[in-house]
Parts: C-alpha cells; sequence; structure tokens
C-alpha cells in the first residue's frame, strides 16, 4: 500500500487503514443480521414455506453474527500489530537519538 501522495506508507497507518474498512464491514454485518431478524421475526404465516423460511433467516442472522464475532476477534489483533508497530516506528526514530546523533 502506498501513501496517497506516492511514498511508502508505515505499517501503522497501513494496520489503520484496514482497522477502517474492517469498521464498515462489522456495521454491514449488524445491518444484515438485523435485517434477517427482522424477516423471521415479520414472518407470521402458518404455511410449510413460511416457516422454513422464518427458520432459514433466524439461522442466517446467527451466522452472520458470528462472522460479526470473528470481524471483531480480527480487530482486535489488528489494532494489537498496530499499536506494536507505532512502538517499532517510534523507537527507529529514536534510535538516532540514543547513539547521540541528532537528526
Amino acid at each position: 500500500m502506498t501513501h496517497p501522495l506516492g511514498s511508502p506508507a508505515s505499517a501503522s497507518s497501513q494496520l489503520a487503514a484496514v482497522l477502517r474498512e474492517l469498521d464498515g464491514l462489522i456495521d454491514r454485518l449488524d445491518d444484515a443480521a438485523l435485517g434477517a431478524r427482522g424477516l423471521a421475526a415479520a414472518t407470521h404465516w402458518q404455511a410449510k414455506a413460511a416457516t422454513a423460511f422464518r427458520e432459514a433467516s433466524a439461522e442466517w442472522a446467527g451466522d452472520v453474527s458470528g462472522l460479526r464475532c470473528a470481524a471483531e476477534s480480527a480487530r482486535s489483533a489488528i489494532e494489537r500489530a498496530r499499536r506494536d508497530a507505532l512502538l517499532v516506528e517510534a523507537s527507529s526514530l529514536l534510535a538516532p537519538l540514543a547513539q547521540g546523533a541528532l537528526p
């Protein structure tokens, strides 16, 4: 990934971009699960097809909620990696100062 101005982006900024995208995905998963639950709740007919649809919608909502949990776990791991990258980037900037050199 490169910075919009053409210079290479730092690892921490790349991970920050991934986090922003993942946040959007989590929001869309929440919306999808809510929609599926709404479909299941709105299906009140007693026909076999309606019952099957209601059950499938509820199951799909559960599957989507599971994906949200996986996305949240990935988000936590990426956030830790971003913090680690920030520390590495900061230490590489401070290393010359620790050796007595001025930037």
